[in-house]
């Protein structure tokens, strides 16, 4: 086609579209096309003509921005010395039985009062009489104020109806009233054949909308004013509070009661016409109602994130949340609020359906994704960090529907944490967070919006979790533990305590935490149980007959911890640890209890807390503290690993010597323990992994003479039970008492070592304690002119003053003591020395 051609194409385009309107087509003006600035009886439009049309806001003028939608009009300004008059050539014989439709309007000009006078008369053609005037509406149909645009039907006398040619005139009048006169506006004139609807509207839908109102659809558009009147509706024979119209056909109706789930009720409609004039005949429609903003927790599920979305991948550089629907009934999300760590947005008006899958994007990129199934474009996207983030849907209500988080490891990589992978959820059906359950998507375009993951897994295999530990956080607070997350739905019902506590409450800590209120306080180191009798696991399935024991502990008193072993030169690949010892009768909190190691200015240091919540040592028992409960449970296996304590790091314990230092829940010292190999029985050829044991629970720690190696018959250490070299009893009535009497120093059967305990009836006595032979030979020195106190303790290995070990038989100690007052006490003891069998 030529250049020339189209352009006289296009002067002949509006000539062709009339005749062809001519031949069965309506006749139609929307007033897009330029006006010809001219007067009568020029043409401004094909067939459209105007006493005076003008290119200004003045007498007959052309609206840009001011028809419907925004469109262009048609405007007319009468003023005192003008009255606007328009005809408009038709061709009636050319339909069964044409009409004339317009819309118009009136627009505010200026302060005066006076309105727009709209008359229309017919004529055979422009140069001939026209029929008598008739004024369309009253006088202030178009008064001067800013109207909505109405729409106007004009029937065709009977007698022009099959005229080949016809005219309609409109004259717009200066009005009565005071001041300027209203502007008349006209748009979509159409001439023609109209299909009038006479079926009267009908309800195709009533459902519930919010906890107290309801939806009714109906089948087209209604009137936008008879729809709105309450008294228009009955539910239960009450009126709702408002009635409003969300879109042409579908009206909310709110009322001042809260709808009950599930309830069937009856709702009476009438006089509700459509658009038409077409009357609803009173109906009544029964329903269940549901309100689609109740939604329950798990209903939906957050199933699948894009955190980092990458460029020239298969899917688009967008992030975005895929949602999906779990439950059983519609939902509606308007007023559902999605949010992340550091942004909450509101959710917009849509309907999901069980399971349909939702994609939620940022609204200016949320386009890129309509491929690949429903997608809500959401305004203030919260953006998801990279690194890690908590991402929870909660309901208009305030309760929580799905939460979820991830960090940089969850991805398992850096190839994936980087290389646009989305994450997904395995099983819609958990019914806890599915933050431990998040893995990359395995499908080759890197995620799956819109349809289910590649990663999905119907049939999981899990095991239920495990009661793991009960303790007490005060006597009114208890914490159940268990070994993975249960349900988040539970009462006091759930739980069984001991006849003698009261459950008040019962709450979540975390998902595998639970936290019970008591009704009256616990009594200190008293045993109580608890069974599990009606909790369910995170698939649904029930929880029930695992019972513990536990107690609430008491603060130790000085002296009633202790350090009792300690093994600081492990053999290679096996841990070292330090053994702890409860001497009460009570059981006893270890909460923020720590060890500890000494300075070189003589202060704690590297302390290491090791008692947590809950910690606590029953009366009597040891706790062995390591950093490998498994590797120390190997290398000392008649030991329970039940009394192993394991934590990260130890504090540095060398093996040339230090101080063991034992901390309260103040960081007070309780007690030190300063260590060296020097301390190991003489005879010990190789002191890898053996410990040094604490004889005497009663005297201090820092005394050298009260640790001893432990016995080869007990694999050389004790870690969490009783230790192989310790005596039975202080002292049974005599001021010097040796146990045992006979003793082998190689260990072949008892104690390697003998112990001598004094008890003195005050302190300052001097003493000094000699071994002789039976022969009267002086074979060791224990202590020479020595200050003692009220009772003390000696060991003696079996060794003579050179370090070698003694001949088998009889020998004697002989305690020399003098007390300030001059007295003197020599006391003599026998002691046998024995060989292995």
């Amino acid at each position: 086609m030529t250049l020339r051609f189209f352009k006289s194409f296009l002067l002949i385009l509006p000539l062709l579209i009339w005749l062809g309107e001519k031949h069965g087509f309506a006749q139609r003006q929307n007033f897009e096309s330029d006006f010809e600035p001219t007067g009568f009886p020029q043409e401004f439009l094909p067939n459209w003509y105007g006493n005076e049309v003008r290119g200004s806001s003045a007498r007959i003028f052309q609206a840009s921005g001011q028809g419907l939608d925004g469109s262009k009009a048609l405007a007319v300004q009468p003023i005192s010395s003008f009255d606007g008059r328009i005809w408009v050539r038709l061709t009636p014989d050319q339909f069964d039985n044409p009409e004339v439709e317009f819309y118009a309007k009136a627009l505010k000009n200026g302060t005066g009062t006076r309105a727009a006078l709209v008359f229309y008369s017919w004529g055979e053609s422009i140069y001939d009489e026209f029929s008598v005037p008739t004024q369309i509406g009253a006088d202030l149909e178009f008064a001067n104020e800013n109207q909505e645009w109405r729409k106007f039907t004009l029937q065709i006398p009977a007698e022009l109806k099959a005229e080949s040619e016809l005219v309609l005139c409109f004259e717009i009048r200066y009005g009565f009233g005071t001041g300027t006169a209203a502007r008349w506006l006209m748009d979509d004139f159409e001439f023609g054949d109209f299909l009038r609807d006479k079926t009267p509207p009908q309800v195709t839908a009533t459902k519930g909308y919010s906890e107290n109102s309801i939806l009714v659809q109906f089948s087209e558009k209604v009137d936008p004013v008879f729809s709105i009147f309450p008294i228009s509706y009955e539910l239960e024979g009450k009126s709702p509070e408002k009635a409003e119209l969300k879109n042409d056909s579908l009206a909310v109706l709110t009322f001042f009661e809260t709808l009950e789930q599930s309830k069937n009720y009856p709702l009476a409609i009438r006089q509700i016409p459509d658009i038409a004039g077409n009357f609803l005949q009173d109906t009544s429609v029964y329903f269940a109602f549901s309100d689609p903003t109740n939604i329950p927790k798990k209903a939906l599920v957050i199933n699948e994130l894009m955190p980092a979305p990458k460029a020239d991948q298969d899917l688009p550089n967008v992030e975005y949340i895929e949602i999906f629907h779990a439950g059983e009934n519609q939902f509606r999300l308007e007023g559902v609020r999605l949010s992340n760590s550091r942004t909450e947005v509101d959710l917009s008006e849509y309907w999901i359906q069980p399971g349909e899958f939702l994609i939620l994007a940022p609204e200016s990129q949320a386009f890129q994704l309509e491929e690949y199934g429903n997608v809500m474009g959401v305004k203030n996207w919260p953006t998801l960090l990279n690194s890690g983030d908590q991402i929870r849907l909660i309901a208009s209500s305030g309760q929580k529907i799905d939460w979820i988080s991830y960090a940089t490891s969850t991805w398992g990589g850096s190839e994936f944490a980087s290389g646009g992978y989305s994450l997904e959820v395995p099983n819609f059906g958990f019914l806890c967070s599915n933050s431990d359950l998040l893995k990359p998507s395995k499908e080759p375009m890197r995620g799956t919006p819109g349809v289910q993951n590649s990663i999905y897994d119907p049939i999981p295999q899990h095991t239920s979790p495990i009661l793991q530990s009960v303790y007490f956080l005060d006597s009114l607070r208890v914490r159940v533990v268990f070994s993975g997350s249960i349900l988040p739905e539970i009462g006091a019902d759930g739980l069984d305590f001991s006849s003698n506590l009261s459950i008040d409450s019962v709450g979540f800590f975390k998902e595998n935490e639970l936290h019970v209120l008591l009704k009256s306080p616990a009594q200190a180191s008293q045993v109580y149980e608890v069974r599990i009798v009606g909790l369910r696991d995170c698939f649904g399935d029930p929880i029930s007959g695992q019972l513990k024991s536990f107690v609430l502990p008491e603060l130790p008193q000085a002296g009633e911890l202790i350090i009792n072993e300690l093994l600081f030169n492990p053999r290679t690949g096996e841990p070292k640890f330090v053994e702890i010892r409860n001497l009460s009768q009570r059981y006893l909190n270890l909460e923020n209890w720590a060890l500890a190691n000494l300075s070189s200015s003589g202060v704690a240091d590297q302390i290491k807390v090791f008692g947590g919540l809950g910690s606590m040592l029953a009366p009597g028992e040891y706790l062995a503290i390591t950093t490998d409960a498994n590797g120390l449970h190997l290398a000392y296996p008649k030991s329970s690993i039940d009394h192993f304590l394991q934590i990260p790091t130890l504090p540095s314990y060398p093996i040339a010597g230090g101080t063991v230092v034992l901390l309260s829940a103040k960081a007070e010292i309780a007690e030190r323990f300063p260590y060296s190999e020097e301390l190991h029985h003489p005879l010990l050829r190789e002191p890898k992994g053996v410990s040094l044991e604490r004889i005497s629970p009663d005297t201090p720690a820092s005394y050298q003479m009260n640790w001893q190696s432990a016995s080869g018959n007990e694999d050389f250490a004790t870690p969490g039970r009783r230790n192989s070299q310790t005596i039975s009893g202080e002292f049974e009535g005599e001021s010097i008492h040796i146990e045992p009497e006979v003793f082998d120093p190689q260990g072949s059967s008892g104690l390697q070592f003998t112990s001598i305990t004094y008890e003195l009836d005050q302190p300052g006595w001097m003493g000094t304690f000699q071994i002789y032979s039976a022969s009267g030979q002086l074979v060791r020195v224990l202590a020479q002119n020595q200050l003692l106190g009220a009772s003390g303790l000696l060991t003696w290995t079996g060794t003579d003053s050179s370090g070698k070990i003694v001949r088998a038989g009889y020998y004697v100690l002989v305690a020399e003591l003098y007390d300030p007052n001059g007295r003197t006490s020599v006391i003599k003891k026998t002691i046998v020395v024995a060989t292995g069998l």
